[in-house]
């Protein structure tokens, strides 16, 4: 090199430059087409351009993102955080603003962005479903937001497949709001009869509900997604293990419930209630948990498997015992395997149903006692089925004692007694002395006000 000319030694150095450019021309050539985030699509680039669309790790162009913005200029800067904090604050101004068409814009923007920041995708989805519906007068355009916020939460889920979080929060939104909202009388049905009928023909919205099922069973298949996931080293980050898992347990309880709002108390019913057990018991209650010092657990578990534990993870017996036991309390385990084990009794499905029925009854009027053929006078059909449905709820409290402190059945039995007793009142007959669950009526009068309220607005919006 020293033998050469100043004017060699340049094109030596040039063709060294050229000859360092083809490698960094094949890694890093951007893509020749812009990449739908998350559809993971054949492209022409450079090898890392490929990689990136490949493992979903790519960030968006920025050809969306209005150019005279503030947010356009941090971008340039190379500051991608601070410019998705400019547009967050921007679309809370424009939905405290009810400008809806700038706010959705806006969040698309944001996860352009910043597609693997999972904390916007949480934030928003849950924004959109929960307090952007709300907004809302007619409850077809709460159900569309609320729709909105769980896309929104699906396309998270698609950019970030490891994030097991958000499968969880979609499985979580398509229950909760969906079937435990205000109006959830109107978005179960709205998720198996999409109230756009000229877009959706009456059915569901595919994009949510392709295969037009219950909210619920939508629900747990999002929740058996996420605990695959979790199973498979993708741990479900923020939330405590053994709660989190219990998701297609919750979904399928909640399911069998409301399947007994929606008057259904048959052998359908009484089935839905045996899967819940059975996922309670059989799956959740027998996956192992860390509890404690990493020491291992599993809530159904029995004297046997309790010892063998113990030998496993090297600790005294008692000591399993005590992380055993923390847990299922925790988690109220037993509570939840003794309702479903009482749910899935024909007895208590008859005592459901009769109650029911008297309600069904009282609302169309069949109060009034009237007189057989022989001129007996006879109880009304209202007042039949709730005395039937007391009696044999009281038998169903009998067989299963742990559940008479359950606020739901002592809510149900007191507004049955309620009913019956307005039947009497109508009749202008005294009340019994003596009826069943009197005695746990009397004990629990504090509610009694709650129970007359819910009285006038079951009669008001109708079962």
């Amino acid at each position: 090199m020293n033998n050469l000319t100043s004017r060699q030694r340049k094109l030596v150095y040039a063709g060294c430059i050229l000859l360092l450019l083809i490698p960094i021309v094949i890694l890093g050539a951007p893509l020749a087409d812009d990449v739908e985030p998350g559809t993971k699509a054949v492209v022409s680039g450079g090898t890392l351009a490929q990689m990136r669309v490949e493992y979903d790790l790519g960030e968006s162009t920025l050809g969306e993102i209005d150019p005279s913005s503030a947010a356009m200029n941090l971008v340039l800067l190379g500051l991608r955080g601070p410019a998705a904090g400019v547009l967050h604050l921007q679309a809370l101004d424009y939905q405290e603003k009810k400008d809806w068409a700038k706010l959705k814009t806006t969040v698309d923007s944001i996860i352009k962005l910043q597609p693997h920041y999972v904390e916007i995708w949480k934030f928003q989805g849950w924004n959109l479903a929960f307090n952007v519906s709300r907004e809302w007068d007619k409850v077809a355009d709460r159900f569309y937001w609320v729709k909105e916020g769980i896309k929104f939460l699906q396309l998270g889920t698609n950019r970030n497949q490891t994030a097991t979080i958000l499968f969880h929060n979609v499985g979580d939104f398509m229950g909760r709001k969906f079937g435990n909202s205000d109006e959830k009388k109107f978005f179960r049905r709205f998720f198996k009869n999409d109230p756009d009928t000229d877009t959706f023909d009456g059915s569901s919205d595919p994009e949510i509900n392709p295969q037009g099922k219950d909210n619920y069973l939508v629900a747990k298949d999002w929740f058996e997604i996420a605990n695959d996931k979790d199973a498979n080293g993708y741990r479900i980050k923020g939330m405590t293990h053994v709660f989190a898992r219990q998701g297609p347990s919750r979904a399928l309880f909640d399911y069998a419930t409301a399947m007994q709002g929606d008057g259904v108390f048959d052998e359908e019913n009484r089935s839905a209630w045996e899967a819940a057990y059975d996922e309670w018991t059989k799956r959740y209650g027998n996956d192992i948990f860390l509890g404690l010092d990493d020491i291992k657990y599993k809530l159904n578990c029995s004297a046997d498997e309790l010892e063998e534990l113990a030998k496993e993870n090297r600790v005294p017996l008692e000591r399993q015992r005590q992380i055993w036991e923390q847990n299922v309390k925790m988690v109220n385990y037993r509570f939840w395997q003794n309702l479903s084990e009482c749910e899935r009794d024909p007895l208590t499905v008859e005592a459901h149903r009769s109650i029911y029925q008297g309600k069904v009854a009282y609302s169309k009027g069949e109060i009034s006692d009237a007189e057989d053929e022989n001129g007996k006078l006879q109880p009304s059909r209202a007042e039949q089925l709730f005395a039937d449905g007391l009696a044999k709820f009281e038998q169903v409290l009998q067989k299963y004692p742990t559940l008479a402190d359950h606020d739901t059945y002592i809510d149900e039995f007191m507004l049955a007694i309620y009913y019956w007793e307005k039947v009497h009142q109508y009749n202008g007959k005294p009340i019994p002395s003596e009826f069943p669950l009197k005695g746990l009526a009397l004990q629990n009068m504090g509610r009694q006000s709650d129970i007359e309220r819910e009285f006038i607005l079951e009669n008001r919006r109708g079962l």
